[in-house]
């Protein structure tokens, strides 16, 4: 690892010989105390760590307690409990309460096996942590979008939905992402979004149309954008016969020309520093392939916005 852990050693003997010696190793950057599990959660508001190491001795509140208190506090962060003692009850109860690891600390090595679990965990963890940012990234860019937006992948099955389209679908995303769009709406199967979306994906070739949607009696203006990837889908409706295709493009070319596309350039950024330091991960190439899909957009939307707007001036002039 490029920075050594932080961690935060909770027991009896805290200020003793086990944190001295795990702030000793090579791996290990800062060990910060808490001498009991009632001081857990205020050491936890007071110093930033990436895993706690718990003894199974404590007084007061116990280990399993202290793990209780933790997950309350942060379901996520690495807790490897240290067995001084140690029992089979203790590591089943242990396991119920959500504890990342269980390290014995019998024989000449327990205190080289509590690293090793303790660095172990907290790569995870921190690159957890840093997959779980450039998504919050790329949603973040994603509901910026001013326009009703989802995305489809190669099996026509929903990846994202902003909240605008929700509304106008009138679906939650909690229902429909990873569900195939033909199953959630088969009404569409052979209408014009069946055909013109299956045209771009084959040709790969953004497409534009009008359609009214009978289900939900509503009149769609629809931009969809192809990528190896599968689709992106940009619509808002409209009154039949009463496009506003000029001026809505000009609108969302003026967000993603600017602002949108320093926040892919800042994810960009982030996605880089995430593989330089934490290569093994997996979700990468998730995020660069969505990273990927909004430089489409961007590009789609320029070009697009371009030639419309040459068209209307040239059509008044």
């Amino acid at each position: 690892m490029d920075d050594g852990v932080r961690v935060l050693y909770v027991g009896d003997r805290a200020g003793g010989s086990h944190a001295s010696e795990l702030g000793a190793a090579d791996e290990i950057a800062d060990v910060v105390t808490a001498p009991d599990g009632a001081s857990v959660v205020d050491s936890l508001s007071e110093h930033s760590v990436d895993c706690i190491a718990c003894e199974d001795r404590l007084t007061g509140i116990d280990a399993i307690g202290v793990l209780r208190l933790v997950r309350d506090t942060d379901p996520a962060i690495p807790f490897v409990l240290y067995a001084l003692d140690g029992s089979e009850s203790l590591a089943a109860d242990a396991i119920s309460a959500g504890v990342t690891d269980y390290v014995r600390a019998d024989g000449d090595d327990g205190l080289d096996r509590l690293i090793e679990t303790l660095v172990s965990a907290s790569r995870r963890y921190r690159a957890e942590q840093d997959v779980a940012l450039l998504n919050d990234l790329a949603r973040n860019v994603y509901e910026r979008i001013t326009e009703a937006f989802f995305a489809l992948d190669r099996e026509w099955r929903f990846t994202y939905i902003n909240q605008e389209a929700e509304n106008l679908l009138e679906v939650t995303a909690e229902r429909i992402v990873g569900e195939n769009i033909w199953e959630v709406f088969p009404e569409s199967v052979g209408s014009t979004f069946y055909t013109e979306f299956h045209r771009a994906i084959a040709t790969q070739d953004p497409v534009t149309f009008e359609e009214s949607f009978g289900l939900l009696d509503k009149h769609f203006e629809v931009r969809a954008y192809p990528s190896e990837d599968g689709l992106s889908i940009h619509f808002r409706q409209t009154v039949a016969g009463e496009s506003t295709r000029g001026d809505h493009l000009m609108e969302l070319t003026s967000l993603l020309s600017y602002d949108l596309a320093d926040s892919i350039d800042n994810a960009r950024a982030a996605l880089t520093a995430t593989r330089a330091s934490h290569p093994e991960v997996d979700g990468l190439d998730d995020v660069e392939a969505a990273l990927d899909r909004m430089d489409d957009l961007v590009n789609h939307s320029v070009t697009l916005a371009s030639e419309e707007n040459y068209s209307t001036t040239n059509s008044t002039g």
